[in-house]
């Protein structure tokens, strides 16, 4: 990745109700200082850009400079695309990604997400679409499989075409589309692909832990790692790298400390992180009518997701079920860390 001026190949990827501005910001408040890693917003669809205003649609707040996020892009249409890429170039993004994984059925009904995996040189025009109205770098996330099967001989002749169809970079996700998240990630797939590309080539899939991160680039020759639903559970998954990389940096305000390692260190951390993100979520979506219950929808479904990594966590995921205001999630979980004992897996 250092020919597109990444020196630190780790990222966190584009998640559906999760890659919003506040969980960029919690991210960014554990990522060490100078460390310019890359944070995915949620899909956008090129269809309501357009007409969407940057300032009041929720998907697309930023914060105050913010740098290095990139913008995914749902669509395949030029005119649609065309008027997206340009208005978000107003938020400096530093790069935009195209989805051409998502496997759920409302965006396969378009032609959109993984359904672009069934025609090389279609998803190939859509690379070309995007790449005459980016000033910036595009890469483009894709699925191992476009139904059950992973088929390197495909996949290397997709990315071909996407690669010379101008992609500067492509991310894997080591599953095919019927797998979802389930099941391990074929890691040597995306190493296959790697080392048949000119490119840079991420994998993404399974990636759990800071080693996961590290292995998919030493062991299998990915050029970068891009970590997804394990951010939520640890957002200081960066620090963890830099340390393992032996980087002398630390987040900033934590100068004098080590990153959380041990399963009780680690959930004590993701407490403090998820109280944290509460103060973002009602900073970024807490003002206006009905726009708390927006804010807490977020918390939760993050509180779900995470909550996979903790041996109880179900118990901490229903607590914040039952909240009804910004508040009242505050007092649960304050309650909840004071009275319970809690530890954190490696791997779900």
């Amino acid at each position: 990745m250092k020919s597109l001026g990444l020196s630190f190949p780790f990222m966190i990827a584009p998640m559906v109700g999760i890659s919003h501005v506040a969980f960029r910001e919690l991210v960014r408040s554990y990522t060490p200082v100078g460390l310019n890693a890359l944070r995915f917003t949620e899909m956008l669809s090129t269809r309501k850009l357009p007409s969407e205003r940057l300032h009041t649609t929720r998907e697309l707040r930023v914060s105050e400079g913010e740098t290095h996020f990139v913008p995914q892009l749902l669509g395949n249409e030029e005119a649609f695309i065309a008027p997206s890429v340009k208005k978000l170039m107003q938020l400096s993004p530093w790069g935009f990604d195209i989805n051409m994984g998502c496997p759920q059925s409302h965006v396969l009904r378009h032609n959109w997400g993984v359904r672009l995996m069934g025609d090389a040189s279609y998803a190939a025009d859509v690379v070309s679409m995007v790449k005459r109205h980016s000033p910036v770098p595009v890469s483009v996330k894709l699925r191992g499989g476009a139904d059950k099967d992973l088929d390197v001989k495909y996949l290397k002749d997709f990315t071909h075409a996407l690669e010379s169809a101008g992609a500067d970079w492509i991310t894997i996700h080591a599953r095919p589309r019927t797998a979802k998240h389930e099941g391990p990630a074929n890691w040597n797939i995306v190493g296959e692909i790697a080392s048949a590309r000119k490119i840079p080539v991420v994998a993404n899939g399974d990636i759990q832990t800071a080693q996961d991160a590290l292995t998919v680039m030493r062991e299998f020759g990915c050029a970068g790692a891009m970590i997804a639903r394990a951010a939520t559970a640890r957002p200081w998954i960066f620090w963890q790298i830099a340390e393992d990389l032996g980087l002398d940096v630390k987040p900033p305000g934590r100068e004098s400390e080590l990153a959380p390692r041990t399963p009780a260190e680690e959930a004590q951390e993701f407490y403090r992180a998820f109280l944290r993100l509460i103060d973002l979520v009602e900073f970024y979506f807490g003002e206006g009518d009905g726009v708390e219950e927006y804010g807490l929808q977020k918390l939760r479904f993050f509180a779900a997701t995470a909550s996979k990594w903790f041996m109880f966590g179900h118990s901490f995921w229903r607590l914040t079920t039952k909240s009804k205001t910004f508040d009242e999630m505050r007092e649960r979980v304050a309650h909840y860390v004071a009275t319970t004992e809690q530890s954190m897996i490696d791997r779900v």
